[in-house]
């Protein structure tokens, strides 16, 4: 078993425990084994597509300790960090990935059943044009 897996399994304890006393012991498990993967920080500009990806992505960060900040002029959805590639690579993306197809999917979900309220339209009824628009009197687009 690698130092991904317990850390999985430790944060599975950290969240299903009642006892204070346990939940403490298991987050300094945890933080015992961050600091065994061997590496030097490395900063990561992480570029997330929406506002929602990089709250997600902030949060993630958070839950594992991790400071994350933006250069001047850097947009919104851009994150910077400094962690450990193989903590990157083996704890913090994984998670990040897994949230955010759910994300996604929920984010679907919603927005199809939000538009089928308003009024449903199928992608085929979309006509295609080619060449110039027509000319449209009045209030028409």
């Amino acid at each position: 078993m690698d130092i991904a897996d317990k850390i999985r399994k430790i944060e599975a304890l950290i969240a299903g425990t009642k006892s204070e006393g346990e939940r403490q012991a298991a987050e300094f498990a945890k933080l015992r084994l961050q600091q065994k993967i061997p590496a030097q920080p490395i900063e990561y500009t992480v570029r997330l597509h929406s506002r929602w990806e990089k709250r997600l992505f902030l949060a993630i960060c958070s839950k594992h300790g991790i400071h994350t900040y933006r250069y001047a002029r850097q947009k919104y959805t851009t994150a910077m960090l400094r962690v450990a590639k193989p903590f990157m690579d083996s704890v913090l993306w994984p998670e990040y990935n897994k949230y955010a197809s759910i994300l996604l999917q929920l984010t679907e979900e919603i927005s199809t059943d939000l538009i089928c309220k308003i009024h449903w339209v199928k992608e085929e009824d979309e006509t295609v044009i080619a060449g110039e628009l027509p000319m449209m009197s009045g209030n028409q687009l």
